[in-house]
Protein backbone atom coordinates (compact mmCIF):
# COMPACT_ATOMS: atom_id res chain seq x y z
CA UNK A 1 0.00 0.00 0.00
CA UNK A 2 2.76 2.38 0.95
CA UNK A 3 4.57 1.37 -2.22
CA UNK A 4 1.56 2.32 -4.33
CA UNK A 5 1.28 5.67 -2.55
CA UNK A 6 4.93 6.41 -3.26
CA UNK A 7 4.46 5.56 -6.93
CA UNK A 8 1.36 7.76 -7.15
CA UNK A 9 3.16 10.62 -5.40
CA UNK A 10 6.13 10.28 -7.75
CA UNK A 11 3.84 10.36 -10.80
CA UNK A 12 2.06 13.42 -9.46
CA UNK A 13 5.37 15.20 -8.92
CA UNK A 14 6.49 14.33 -12.45
CA UNK A 15 3.22 15.59 -13.89
CA UNK A 16 3.49 18.79 -11.85
CA UNK A 17 7.07 19.32 -13.05
CA UNK A 18 5.99 18.87 -16.66
CA UNK A 19 3.15 21.38 -16.25
CA UNK A 20 5.54 23.86 -14.64
CA UNK A 21 8.00 23.49 -17.52
CA UNK A 22 5.23 24.06 -20.06
CA UNK A 23 4.10 27.16 -18.21
CA UNK A 24 7.67 28.46 -18.10
CA UNK A 25 8.03 27.88 -21.83
CA UNK A 26 4.87 29.86 -22.34
CA UNK A 27 6.29 32.71 -20.28
CA UNK A 28 9.53 32.85 -22.29
CA UNK A 29 7.54 33.41 -25.45
CA UNK A 30 6.15 36.71 -24.14
CA UNK A 31 9.42 38.68 -24.26
CA UNK A 32 9.86 37.53 -27.86
CA UNK A 33 6.44 38.96 -28.64
CA UNK A 34 7.40 42.23 -26.95
CA UNK A 35 10.65 42.40 -28.91
CA UNK A 36 8.74 41.88 -32.13
CA UNK A 37 6.32 44.67 -31.21
CA UNK A 38 9.22 46.99 -30.39
CA UNK A 39 10.88 46.29 -33.74
CA UNK A 40 7.63 46.95 -35.59
CA UNK A 41 7.15 50.21 -33.66
CA UNK A 42 10.71 51.32 -34.45
CA UNK A 43 10.21 50.47 -38.12
CA UNK A 44 6.98 52.50 -38.27
CA UNK A 45 8.75 55.40 -36.55
CA UNK A 46 11.55 55.40 -39.14
CA UNK A 47 9.01 55.31 -41.95
CA UNK A 48 7.17 58.31 -40.48
CA UNK A 49 10.45 60.23 -40.17
CA UNK A 50 11.28 59.51 -43.80
CA UNK A 51 7.81 60.60 -44.87
CA UNK A 52 8.07 63.82 -42.85
CA UNK A 53 11.53 64.57 -44.22
CA UNK A 54 10.30 64.08 -47.79
CA UNK A 55 7.27 66.31 -47.18
CA UNK A 56 9.40 69.03 -45.59
CA UNK A 57 11.80 68.96 -48.54
CA UNK A 58 8.95 69.30 -51.05
CA UNK A 59 7.45 72.17 -49.05
CA UNK A 60 10.77 74.03 -48.88
CA UNK A 61 11.32 73.72 -52.62
CA UNK A 62 7.76 74.72 -53.42
CA UNK A 63 7.87 77.65 -50.99
CA UNK A 64 11.03 79.10 -52.55
CA UNK A 65 9.44 78.94 -56.01
CA UNK A 66 6.12 80.43 -54.88
CA UNK A 67 7.75 83.18 -52.79
CA UNK A 68 10.01 84.12 -55.71
CA UNK A 69 7.06 84.30 -58.10
CA UNK A 70 4.43 85.99 -55.91
CA UNK A 71 6.40 87.57 -53.05
CA UNK A 72 5.78 86.80 -49.39
CA UNK A 73 2.46 88.65 -49.14
CA UNK A 74 1.15 87.33 -52.44
CA UNK A 75 2.00 83.72 -51.67
CA UNK A 76 -0.51 81.57 -49.79
CA UNK A 77 -0.06 78.33 -47.91
CA UNK A 78 -2.58 76.73 -50.27
CA UNK A 79 -0.41 77.64 -53.29
CA UNK A 80 2.66 76.17 -51.62
CA UNK A 81 0.90 72.99 -50.48
CA UNK A 82 -0.61 72.42 -53.92
CA UNK A 83 2.76 72.78 -55.60
CA UNK A 84 4.38 70.46 -53.04
CA UNK A 85 1.47 68.01 -53.38
CA UNK A 86 0.98 67.73 -49.60
CA UNK A 87 -1.80 68.59 -47.15
CA UNK A 88 -1.90 72.31 -46.35
CA UNK A 89 -2.09 71.59 -42.61
CA UNK A 90 1.47 70.23 -42.68
CA UNK A 91 2.82 73.77 -43.11
CA UNK A 92 1.44 74.70 -39.71
CA UNK A 93 2.49 71.40 -38.16
CA UNK A 94 6.06 71.38 -39.47
CA UNK A 95 6.87 75.11 -39.78
CA UNK A 96 4.33 76.94 -37.61
CA UNK A 97 2.85 78.80 -40.57
CA UNK A 98 3.97 80.80 -43.60
CA UNK A 99 6.51 82.98 -41.76
CA UNK A 100 8.14 79.93 -40.20
CA UNK A 101 8.31 78.34 -43.63
CA UNK A 102 10.06 81.41 -45.08
CA UNK A 103 12.59 81.31 -42.24
CA UNK A 104 13.16 77.60 -42.88
CA UNK A 105 13.76 78.37 -46.57
CA UNK A 106 16.28 81.04 -45.53
CA UNK A 107 18.08 78.69 -43.14
CA UNK A 108 18.28 75.96 -45.79
CA UNK A 109 19.48 78.45 -48.40
CA UNK A 110 22.14 79.87 -46.08
CA UNK A 111 23.28 76.39 -45.04
CA UNK A 112 23.72 75.38 -48.68
CA UNK A 113 25.58 78.61 -49.40
CA UNK A 114 27.96 78.05 -46.48
CA UNK A 115 28.75 74.56 -47.76
CA UNK A 116 29.51 76.02 -51.20
CA UNK A 117 31.15 79.22 -49.95
CA UNK A 118 34.60 78.51 -51.29
CA UNK A 119 36.61 80.28 -53.95
CA UNK A 120 35.74 78.88 -57.37
CA UNK A 121 38.85 80.12 -59.16
CA UNK A 122 42.62 79.54 -58.80
CA UNK A 123 44.89 81.92 -56.89
CA UNK A 124 46.03 84.88 -58.99
CA UNK A 125 49.46 86.49 -59.39
CA UNK A 126 48.52 90.06 -58.38
CA UNK A 127 46.10 91.80 -56.03
CA UNK A 128 44.16 93.35 -58.91
CA UNK A 129 43.79 90.00 -60.69
CA UNK A 130 42.70 88.32 -57.44
CA UNK A 131 39.97 90.88 -56.72
CA UNK A 132 38.79 90.95 -60.34
CA UNK A 133 38.47 87.16 -60.39
CA UNK A 134 36.64 87.29 -57.06
CA UNK A 135 34.01 89.71 -58.40
CA UNK A 136 33.49 87.71 -61.59
CA UNK A 137 33.14 84.48 -59.61
CA UNK A 138 30.64 85.94 -57.13
CA UNK A 139 28.44 87.21 -59.93
CA UNK A 140 28.61 83.91 -61.78
CA UNK A 141 28.05 81.49 -58.91
CA UNK A 142 25.93 83.44 -56.42
CA UNK A 143 24.37 86.73 -57.52
CA UNK A 144 22.65 85.62 -60.72
CA UNK A 145 21.25 82.49 -59.09
CA UNK A 146 20.24 84.06 -55.77
CA UNK A 147 18.78 87.36 -56.94
CA UNK A 148 15.09 86.49 -56.54
CA UNK A 149 15.74 84.92 -53.16
CA UNK A 150 17.56 88.05 -51.96
CA UNK A 151 14.64 90.22 -53.06
CA UNK A 152 12.22 88.23 -50.90
CA UNK A 153 14.45 88.24 -47.83
CA UNK A 154 15.48 91.88 -48.05
CA UNK A 155 11.92 93.00 -48.68
CA UNK A 156 10.68 91.17 -45.59
CA UNK A 157 13.58 92.49 -43.50
CA UNK A 158 12.53 96.06 -44.30
CA UNK A 159 9.01 95.59 -42.92
CA UNK A 160 9.41 92.95 -40.20
CA UNK A 161 11.81 93.64 -37.32
CA UNK A 162 11.42 90.13 -35.85
CA UNK A 163 12.24 88.55 -39.19
CA UNK A 164 15.31 90.79 -39.53
CA UNK A 165 16.50 89.78 -36.06
CA UNK A 166 16.17 86.08 -36.92
CA UNK A 167 18.03 86.51 -40.21
CA UNK A 168 20.88 88.21 -38.35
CA UNK A 169 21.05 85.20 -36.03
CA UNK A 170 21.29 82.59 -38.78
CA UNK A 171 23.32 84.48 -41.42
CA UNK A 172 27.04 83.62 -41.21
CA UNK A 173 30.00 85.88 -41.86
CA UNK A 174 31.12 85.49 -45.48
CA UNK A 175 33.64 82.65 -45.44
CA UNK A 176 35.29 83.77 -48.67
CA UNK A 177 36.84 86.75 -46.86
CA UNK A 178 39.22 84.52 -44.89
CA UNK A 179 40.17 82.60 -48.02
CA UNK A 180 41.00 85.76 -49.98
CA UNK A 181 43.01 87.11 -47.05
CA UNK A 182 45.07 83.91 -47.04
CA UNK A 183 45.84 84.39 -50.73
CA UNK A 184 46.73 88.04 -50.24
CA UNK A 185 49.04 87.08 -47.37
CA UNK A 186 50.89 84.81 -49.79
CA UNK A 187 51.26 87.76 -52.16
CA UNK A 188 52.54 89.80 -49.22
CA UNK A 189 55.31 87.24 -48.61
CA UNK A 190 56.20 87.68 -52.29
CA UNK A 191 56.52 91.43 -51.77
CA UNK A 192 53.40 92.27 -53.81
CA UNK A 193 51.28 93.58 -50.91
CA UNK A 194 52.27 96.46 -48.64
CA UNK A 195 53.51 95.38 -45.23
CA UNK A 196 51.47 97.87 -43.20
CA UNK A 197 48.00 97.40 -44.73
CA UNK A 198 45.18 95.73 -42.79
CA UNK A 199 43.94 93.04 -45.19
CA UNK A 200 40.92 92.10 -43.08
CA UNK A 201 39.72 95.68 -42.97
CA UNK A 202 40.25 95.96 -46.72
CA UNK A 203 38.21 92.82 -47.42
CA UNK A 204 35.42 93.92 -45.08
CA UNK A 205 35.23 97.19 -47.03
CA UNK A 206 35.07 95.18 -50.25
CA UNK A 207 32.31 92.95 -48.84
CA UNK A 208 30.24 95.95 -47.72
CA UNK A 209 30.61 97.72 -51.07
CA UNK A 210 29.83 94.60 -53.08
CA UNK A 211 26.66 93.65 -51.21
CA UNK A 212 25.62 97.29 -50.95
CA UNK A 213 25.82 97.54 -54.74
CA UNK A 214 23.76 94.39 -55.14
CA UNK A 215 21.09 95.68 -52.76
CA UNK A 216 20.86 99.36 -53.72
CA UNK A 217 21.79 99.32 -57.42
CA UNK A 218 20.44 95.96 -58.50
CA UNK A 219 17.41 95.35 -56.28
CA UNK A 220 16.17 98.86 -55.46
CA UNK A 221 17.16 100.73 -58.62
CA UNK A 222 17.08 97.81 -61.05
CA UNK A 223 20.49 98.64 -62.52
CA UNK A 224 21.65 96.06 -65.06
CA UNK A 225 24.36 93.60 -64.03
CA UNK A 226 26.89 94.86 -66.58
CA UNK A 227 26.74 98.41 -65.18
CA UNK A 228 27.18 97.15 -61.62
CA UNK A 229 30.17 95.05 -62.67
CA UNK A 230 31.72 98.08 -64.38
CA UNK A 231 31.35 100.15 -61.18
CA UNK A 232 32.82 97.36 -59.09
CA UNK A 233 35.84 97.07 -61.37
CA UNK A 234 36.55 100.78 -60.88
CA UNK A 235 36.25 100.26 -57.13
CA UNK A 236 38.56 97.22 -57.00
CA UNK A 237 41.12 99.00 -59.18
CA UNK A 238 41.39 101.70 -56.50
CA UNK A 239 41.40 99.11 -53.69
CA UNK A 240 44.11 97.06 -55.37
CA UNK A 241 46.14 100.23 -55.88
CA UNK A 242 46.02 100.97 -52.16
CA UNK A 243 47.16 97.44 -51.25
CA UNK A 244 49.81 96.73 -53.88
CA UNK A 245 53.52 97.48 -53.94
CA UNK A 246 53.47 97.31 -57.79
CA UNK A 247 56.08 94.58 -57.93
Amino acid sequence: MIHLLLISTFKCLCALKKITQELNMGDTSQPLSKNTDQKETASRSKTKKRDRSASEERLLQAAEDIFAKHGFNGATTRMIADKAKVNESLIGRYFDGKMGLLLAVCETHIKDKVQQDTLMYPAQATVHEELTSLVDSMFEHHCKKDEEFFKIVLGQCLVDAKFLKRIREIAPISLYINQVIERLEVLRTEGKVKKDVDLRQAMEIFDTYFHGSMFFDRILLGTDVESIQAKLKIFITGLAESLSTHK
